[in-house]
């Protein structure tokens, strides 16, 4: 079963709003999206809504979706998006945005818990192939060294998670999420990734873990590196944390020569912290006391997915006794993707 989500980006008008949905329908070849998320800036999202509300109304989309208030900064995100959802009469039921160990957004998603809002995690692994047209532009030496700093698959931090529970730091990456209570909708064209990216619950990571890897927060966001791509000029960085900026400058303004060595850090502290974590937990397993962090259960009373019911106006997520893991749409409603 598939749970098919679309997006529009053009809401100029009621009667665009109208012509986007006709031409996402008549290309799906479908009658109505499960959800339908509004992708534009969010100053305009308070006029638009109202259009989208009647595609809601006229049941050629089950569940509504906003996105973009989180490119407006810590506190002010929360505060507008508040103010938003103050003029719905059908409040949406996912939130999209980017998330990532490298850009975990924890202001506006802790406000969409609270909410009972879905969080949609779309390119969360970083969107490895933007990130790497920015590091086109970076001399060899440069990339090689920013690469475990700016790209998720190759954060050493990462990947020694990987390795302990058997798994690639992509898998670790998308079972953060998951645990966050987030939906997930990685983009892949391998067979072999996309296979991987399922491969997600014969595993958990342990509260120490997910802590430390929330802490690899460096504000990376992707579509910022793949614009800084394309511009003409001297290198320059995107918007990010001060702390990954200062990193990434030392990089790019080492000098190199015999015996230069990559920039250490909170990185490394990170790697030590974890190499400390395992082997506390290696000294408990020799003891008996314990052997690391719990696995997920198949068979009875399986750990599942909380369904999302209609209470009112729009919906909100339920949770059942012992429920872990990511929230589901509802009932039938499996993991999504975008059709555009």
């Amino acid at each position: 079963e598939l749970f098919i989500a679309g997006r529009i980006p053009r809401c100029k008008d009621q009667a665009e709003v109208r012509r986007e949905v006709d031409m996402l329908l008549r290309e799906l070849r479908m009658d109505y999206v499960d959800l339908l998320v509004m992708d534009i800036p969010p100053e305009r999202a308070p006029q638009a809504w109202p259009w989208l509300e009647e595609v809601y109304r006229e049941g050629r989309a089950r569940y509504l979706g906003i996105t973009n208030f989180d490119l407006l900064g810590p506190k002010v995100c929360v505060e507008v998006f508040r103010d938003f959802l103050a003029l719905t009469e059908v409040p949406p039921a996912v939130y999209a945005m980017e998330v990532h160990p490298l850009n975990n957004n924890e202001e506006m998603a802790e406000c969409c818990r609270g909410l009972g809002i879905q969080v949609m995690a779309y390119s969360p692994l970083g969107a490895p192939h933007k990130m790497e047209a920015f590091m086109k532009i970076l001399t060899r030496s440069d990339a090689q060294d920013m690469r475990p700093l700016l790209k998720v698959p190759d954060s050493s931090v990462l990947n020694d998670v990987g390795q302990r529970h058997g798994v690639s730091a992509a898998q670790v990456a998308l079972r953060w999420n998951l645990q966050r209570g987030h939906c997930v909708v990685p983009k892949s064209f391998d067979p072999a990734h996309i296979l991987e990216n399922t491969e997600l619950f014969h595993f958990s990571l342990s509260q120490r873990e997910m802590s430390i890897l929330a802490g690899l927060h460096k504000g990376v966001r992707a579509e910022r590196f793949l614009g800084q791509s394309h511009v003409q000029g001297k290198k320059a960085l995107p918007k990010m944390t001060r702390d990954a900026q200062d990193a990434c400058e030392a990089i790019l303004s080492k000098i190199r020569g015999p015996g230069s060595g990559g920039e250490g850090g909170a990185e490394e502290q990170m790697q030590q912290e974890l190499a400390e974590l395992y082997r506390q937990q290696e000294v408990l397993k020799g003891k008996g006391k314990g052997a690391g962090a719990p696995m997920l259960q198949g068979g009875g009373g399986k750990l599942g997915p909380p369904p999302m019911v209609q209470s009112g106006k729009g919906v909100r997520f339920q949770m059942g006794s012992g429920q872990l893991g990511a929230p589901a749409l509802g009932k039938g409603m499996p993991a999504v993707g975008y059709a555009s």
